[in-house]
């Protein structure tokens, strides 16, 4: 009984809140075109040196991989194997990035 009571006072002091960041959307352009520009240059930078470095682990776990399986240490080839597979995996998140991002923005925003 005094659930049901709290439930219905939760419920509807919930529903006269109204969402004060309705219609509101982000907007860079109020700090300037020039900060715009240095941060998109910023952004797009460091997702490039993130794409590089994913490429770099890459061919590092692949070459240990490599030398693991004709050593004969199974324990090695593993942990290669888990450092080419993550690099991997990073590399598709970070190529495919903009689309991730656009998709989350699309379905929750």
């Amino acid at each position: 009984m005094l659930t049901e009571s709290l439930h219905t006072l939760v419920g509807t002091i919930v529903r006269t809140i109204d969402n004060p960041l309705d219609g509101i959307l982000p907007d860079f352009t109020i700090f300037g075109t020039e900060f715009t520009l240095l941060w998109q240059k910023l952004l797009a930078g460091v997702w490039g040196i993130g794409i590089i470095l994913a490429i770099v682990f890459l061919i590092i776990g692949i070459i240990k991989m490599a030398s693991a399986s004709s050593g004969g240490n199974p324990n090695e080839y593993k942990t290669a194997r888990n450092q080419a597979m993550w690099a991997g995996i990073s590399l598709g998140v970070l190529a495919a990035l903009a689309v991730i991002v656009g998709a989350i923005l699309a379905v929750f925003g």
